[in-house]
């Protein structure tokens, strides 16, 4: 099953760097320019990763709603930092586990989206483990 990811950004820069890494790292992308038709979205259906614009307003009410969402849905968020102290807490109550300085560099996005990666197939190929019972005959 390949591994999913959502880009919440109006920025044309941005996504089309990011749409070109993930697309490198075989990761389907979604984009949505509206944080509310993301939270929308991610409320119905969840994705692997998630990237937000934290300039674009109406993320601050996304990041909010982010961890309710992780008990339905499997958003890892990354988020896009615009700079400021505000940003910085925001990443902290979000719970996000990366972020990048704005503008993104091609560099910057590969090296921070395959780490990403890598923990999310980890977090993947343990969930699908199943115990094994051994019985000697």
């Amino acid at each position: 099953m390949p591994l999913s990811s959502m880009v919440v950004s109006r920025d044309w820069q941005e996504v089309s760097v990011l749409e070109c890494i993930l697309g490198s790292l075989q990761m389907n992308v979604t984009i949505e320019r509206e944080p509310q038709r993301a939270l929308s979205r991610l409320s119905r259906s969840g994705v692997d990763a998630l990237i937000v614009d934290c300039d674009l307003n109406g993320t601050l009410e996304l990041l909010r709603e982010i961890p309710g969402l992780r008990k339905h849905a499997k958003a890892l968020p990354l988020v896009l930092m615009g700079g400021g102290s505000r940003q910085a807490q925001d990443l902290e109550k979000s719970g996000a586990l990366f972020a990048f300085d704005k503008p993104v560099s091609a560099e910057q996005a590969l090296r921070t989206l395959s780490a990403a990666r890598d923990l999310i197939v980890d977090g993947r190929n343990r969930q699908g483990r199943a115990a094994v019972q051994y019985q000697h005959r």
